[in-house]
């Protein structure tokens, strides 16, 4: 078969035609987004900054804990010591084994009796005994007057063995001086009073009474229902 030129014209003018509408009316498209091309980065220096601003706060509270008095879980004395010690209905109660004449009977018994439980609690609950208190009091009556006052239990019954007057004397954060005035009024009276206790207040729950022949003695705070 012969073709003319127009004809042969004619079909190379619509294969080109074909071919360059075809790559024309492809038009590239991005691709879709997912999920993880659509999430946001971090801000980064965001979370930089929160982090080093809670740093600096942790170590500001570091560095406070350690100037403060309270760090060790003893609150120093929040008011004054005469305000503290003559509380209403407030009991001071010894503590044996805190005190330095608790401690002293514990290194007796334990070096005779450690190997015995039993024989161990006995030989503590003596020493004990031993001690003419139970507890002490700082009163301030109707008329003003203060009080030191002592208890210890005879046959059951818990008596004032020490009352003695006292005036406030010198005073600072955590102590203050008594000065003790007249006689002993208590059931055991004291041959001689001594002129002035101290009292030193570690925190706002105990007391420590320096005794010339037991030493030093403590004393835990009670809220009581006790007569004044």
């Amino acid at each position: 078969m012969v073709l003319s030129v127009r004809s042969l014209s004619a079909l190379a003018l619509l294969a080109t035609c074909s071919f360059g509408c075809a790559s024309s009316n492809t038009t590239a498209r991005a691709p879709e987004p997912t999920p993880e091309r659509t999430a946001k980065a971090p801000p980064v220096e965001k979370a930089d900054a929160d982090a080093s601003a809670a740093d600096k706060e942790e170590k500001a509270a570091a560095s406070e804990g350690e100037d403060d008095p309270r760090a060790d879980g003893l609150r120093k004395p929040s008011r004054p010591p005469n305000d503290l010690i003559t509380g209403p209905n407030l009991v001071y109660m010894f503590n044996f084994k805190e005190s330095a004449v608790g401690q002293q009977a514990r290194e007796r018994c334990q070096a005779d009796f450690g190997d015995s439980p039993r024989e161990m609690a006995a030989c503590m609950e003596k020493a004990r005994g031993k001690v003419p208190v139970e507890s002490v009091r700082f009163l301030k009556d109707k008329s003003g007057q203060h009080w030191w006052v002592t208890y210890n239990r005879y046959k059951g019954n818990l008596l004032k063995w020490h009352k003695v007057m006292y005036r406030p004397g010198e005073e600072s954060d955590d102590k203050i001086t008594l000065n003790l005035l007249g006689k002993d009024e208590g059931i055991a009276p004291m041959a001689k009073v001594p002129r002035a206790l101290l009292v030193e207040l570690p925190n706002d729950y105990t007391i420590v009474l320096n005794d010339p022949t037991l030493g030093a003695m403590t004393y835990d705070a009670k809220i009581g229902t006790m007569e004044d």
